[in-house]
């Protein structure tokens, strides 16, 4: 089974932590090391506006 997932953001105080957003519906913090974990998408994250594409 392949996983989907999206980069919505990154980590505020470490900039190499990525945000993103599964196909299953919930967020986890990608690492430069390639570990996945589930995260809560808090103020500690900055998520990327995607409204902007629509311009």
């Amino acid at each position: 089974m392949t996983n989907v997932f999206a980069v919505i953001g990154q980590h505020r105080a470490e900039p190499d932590r990525l945000l993103l957003l599964g196909d299953d519906g919930r967020y986890y913090a990608y690492t430069p090391d390639g570990q996945l974990t589930l995260a809560d998408p808090a103020d500690a994250w900055a998520i990327d506006d995607d409204d902007d594409d629509d311009e």
